[in-house]
C-alpha cells in the first residue's frame, strides 16, 4: 500500500526530508504546540455536495503522531495516550492536509510492494524533557497498537532519544499516495497491481478508489486516503 518516494544511498541521506521534519517539530515546540493535541477532526457528510468532494491526489505526504508521554530502551520508543488519529500534510501538486486512524496506519505499515516495512522511513522526534525541547531522528519499524499505546521498534540515526519524558510528536519521512486500489489491497502504480507476485493490468477503479478530499470553504482540502478508515 505504502510507496515511498525513490531514495539513494545510505538511509542518513535524506538532508531534505530531515531538514523538514526539525523544521516542522521546531515549529511545533515553540509553544503550547508540543501538548498533545486534541485531535478531532469532523466527520465528512455522507451527503456532501459532489462538487465540493474531489478524488484524493497522489502527493508526498508527511505523517504526525502525538502522544503524551513515551520510554525508550533506545531500541523501541513506546509512546502512551497517542492520538487516535495520525495527521497528514502535503504542499503539492497543492496545500493539502488530511487524517487516518493510527490503528489503520499501523495495519497498513507492510501492506503493498512499496511498503514501510521494506524501506523504513525516516522520523524526527521531539520530546519535551523539564520544558526543553529535544529532537531526535530515528529510522521507525514495526509499529503495534495497544489501545491508545503505540509502539515501534527503532534504529538512531542523529541525536539521543531521552527514557522516558512527558509530550512526543513524531514526524514521519515522505510517503506518496495514496494509490488507487480497485477492490484489491496492495500498492499501485498506473494501473498496475504490484501486491502479488505478478504485476498484472486491472480495470481503473471509481472516481473515489483512492480516497476523497473535501474542499473547505477558503479553498484547502482535507483528504483520507481509501485505507484509512
Amino acid at each position: 500500500m505504502f510507496k515511498l518516494a525513490p531514495i539513494t544511498g545510505s538511509s542518513t541521506a535524506r538532508p531534505l526530508r530531515v531538514l523538514l521534519g526539525v523544521a516542522a517539530a521546531a515549529l511545533l515546540a515553540g509553544g503550547s504546540a508540543m501538548a498533545q493535541p486534541q485531535v478531532t477532526p469532523q466527520a465528512a457528510p455522507a451527503d456532501a455536495a459532489a462538487g465540493n468532494v474531489v478524488p484524493m491526489p497522489a502527493a508526498n505526504w508527511l505523517f504526525v503522531q502525538t502522544g503524551t508521554s513515551f520510554t525508550s530502551d533506545g531500541k523501541t520508543l513506546t509512546i502512551r495516550g497517542v492520538a487516535p488519529q495520525t495527521l497528514m500534510f502535503s504542499d503539492r501538486p497543492e496545500r493539502m492536509t488530511g487524517d487516518v486512524l493510527t490503528s489503520k496506519f499501523a495495519e497498513f505499515w507492510n501492506q503493498g510492494k512499496d511498503d514501510f516495512q521494506k524501506d523504513p522511513p525516516n522520523a524526527t522526534i521531539s520530546t519535551s524533557i523539564d520544558d526543553k525541547t529535544d529532537l531526535t531522528v530515528v529510522e521507525l519499524l514495526n509499529p503495534r497498537v495497544s489501545g491508545d499505546t503505540l509502539t515501534y521498534d527503532i534504529k538512531l540515526l542523529e541525536g539521543t532519544l531521552p527514557t522516558a519524558g512527558k509530550q512526543i510528536s513524531v514526524f514521519i519521512d515522505w510517503w506518496y499516495g495514496p494509490g488507487w486500489h480497485g477492490g484489491l489491497r496492495g500498492g499501485w502504480r498506473g494501473g498496475v497491481y504490484v501486491g502479488g507476485p505478478v504485476a498484472v493490468p486491472v480495470p481503473v477503479p471509481g472516481p473515489y478508489a483512492s480516497g476523497r478530499c473535501w474542499r473547505g470553504p477558503y479553498g484547502g482540502l482535507h483528504c483520507r486516503p481509501w485505507w484509512g478508515y
